[in-house]
This record gives C-alpha cells, sequence and structure tokens, in this order.
C-alpha cells in the first residue's frame, strides 16, 4: 500500500463516497449496480487493512549536543592564556598599589585607622608624625637627652575654635589650613625637633637639649607661624583663630613620657582657661589672628 499522505486520505475517503452513493440510489430508487458495492467493499477493506497495520517505527537518534567548551577550547583558550599572562603583572602592580599607604593630606590618621584598622606613622593629612609614632619618638629622644643630661621642652599648640573654622570657610580650605600650619612649623623648628598631629587641630613638638628659658621664645616662634600659617589660608573676610599653648620641661616637670605629657596638658588647660577669662584681649599663652 502507498504510504502517501495524498493516496491515504483518498482511501478513507472511498468508503464514505460509496455508502452516501447506495442512499442517493435507494432514495432515488436508482438500480444499485453490483460494481458499486463493489468498490465500496474494496475500498473500506483496504482503508481498514492500511490503517490497522503497525507502521514501521524509526529509530530515534539522540541529536549529540556541541560541547561549546570543547569546540571554543582550540581557538580561545590559547587567547584568554595569553590575556591572562598580559594581565597578570598590571594587577601585581594595582595589588602593591593598594597595600602602600595613601599619600599625605588624602584622610586623617583617626579616620584612616578607623576603616582600616591600624594606624599609620606619619599623619596622612599633614606629613607629621601621628600621635602613637610620637610618643614612641619622645621616649627615645628623653631617654638620649638623659644620658647627656640635657634639658628639653615640649610643646602642645591647640587650635581653638576650629569647629566653627571648619563650618564657616569648610573642610577643604579647614584641612589646607592644618598642613599650613605644619608647614609653618616646620620652617620655624631646627632639624632634628620632633613635630607631631596629636589629633584634630593639636600638635605636638619636641625641642632636645633646650633649657627651660627657652621656652617663652619657642612659644612665641610658634605663635607667629601660626599667625603665618592663618594668614595664607584664610578667606578675604576677618575670621577669629585662636591659639593656645601649653609647655613642659624635662626634667623639671617630668621625667617619663607620660609625666611630662601631664605637665604640658596641664598647662594647655591653663591657657585655654586664662583664654577663656581673657576673651577680649589677647594672651602670652593664647592667640587671636584675624586677616583684614
Amino acid at each position: 500500500m502507498p504510504r502517501s499522505p495524498l493516496l491515504r486520505t483518498s482511501l478513507a475517503i472511498l468508503p464514505i463516497f460509496g455508502a452516501l452513493l447506495a442512499a442517493l440510489a435507494e432514495h432515488k430508487g436508482w438500480p444499485i449496480p453490483l460494481s458499486l458495492f463493489a468498490m465500496a467493499v474494496v475500498a473500506s477493506s483496504s482503508a481498514v487493512i492500511y490503517w490497522s497495520a503497525p507502521l514501521s517505527k524509526r529509530a530515534v537518534t539522540p541529536l549529540a549536543e556541541p560541547n561549546l567548551l570543547v569546540l571554543a577550547t582550540p581557538n580561545v583558550m590559547p587567547e584568554v592564556a595569553a590575556g591572562a599572562e598580559q594581565l597578570e603583572p598590571a594587577t601585581e602592580s594595582l595589588s602593591r598599589a593598594a597595600q602602600r599607604s595613601p599619600e599625605p593630606g588624602t584622610v586623617g590618621t583617626r579616620a584612616d585607622t578607623l576603616i582600616a584598622g591600624e594606624s599609620h606613622e606619619t599623619d596622612l593629612l599633614t606629613g607629621v608624625l601621628g600621635p602613637e609614632a610620637f610618643l614612641a619618638r619622645l621616649a627615645v629622644e628623653l631617654e638620649r637627652c638623659r644620658s647627656a643630661q640635657q634639658t628639653a621642652i615640649l610643646v602642645i599648640c591647640d587650635l581653638d575654635a576650629f569647629g566653627e573654622v571648619n563650618r564657616t570657610v569648610g573642610l577643604a580650605d579647614a584641612n589646607r589650613m592644618l598642613r599650613q600650619v605644619a608647614d609653618c612649623f616646620r620652617l620655624t623648628v631646627r632639624e632634628g625637633d620632633v613635630i607631631a598631629r596629636l589629633g584634630g587641630d593639636e600638635f605636638g613638638i619636641f625641642f632636645p637639649g633646650l633649657p627651660a628659658e627657652i621656652a617663652e621664645t619657642r612659644v612665641r616662634d610658634l605663635r607667629a607661624a601660626v599667625r603665618e600659617a592663618a594668614l595664607l589660608t584664610l578667606p578675604e573676610e576677618g575670621r577669629l583663630v585662636t591659639a593656645c599653648i601649653g609647655t613642659g620641661c624635662f626634667p623639671a616637670d617630668g621625667s617619663s613620657v607620660d609625666t611630662l605629657m601631664t605637665a604640658a596638658a596641664l598647662s594647655l588647660a591653663n591657657a585655654r582657661r586664662e583664654r577663656q577669662e581673657n576673651a577680649n584681649k589677647p594672651l602670652p599663652s593664647a592667640l587671636v589672628i584675624t586677616r583684614n
């Protein structure tokens, strides 16, 4: 039997057509020829035999999925490997750059300690020593002065009302002023003197080998440095900046780091109190800076 869909449909229609023709002949009273019955029987038998015969099953061949990785490997992998080799030096340099400390002026020591979880020897805003490094250096210098039987002076300088300056001129100009103060201190002190930013707007300066009689002279020099820094960084309109300075002399006021720092802190507290009690006039331990 043919397997064409058109022939199979034709064979399936033949029995229906024969039945309709027989019904029409009976209705009209036509004589039903024997050939019509034979044709209907043959067609019906052929269709029944054809449709009842099982079709041969085709073996289903599964489509093999292409292995994209294997196909791409010969051409792509060498290029990827070459690119990775080229990226390795750049990755290593970036890693080393990330491990290095930021340049001075990017962020303060306190903020960097909170972010990175570790402190730096150098204050990142001003470039001078940080508080921990200053205390360690101070211990070494005190031991050296003790061995050489020399005196020394410790100075703590605090820029009062710096929060108001920060709010008035902005964070950028306030940080620029702190950097300028540190630069002016560097130009004022001698080689071998130790400068540090103790935190915020507070600086510490240690003068090894100086007698106590020179303390007031050093304080005047530092006041002039603060005045110069303010004049270089403040805007044109008048600003009010106060700097209180406290001193401690080695070994008269203290022979260790803790006792000397305590003596300087007490002197600074007295200077602040004097500044508050005499707000309308400058004091030897305080400085009022205006730019007109």
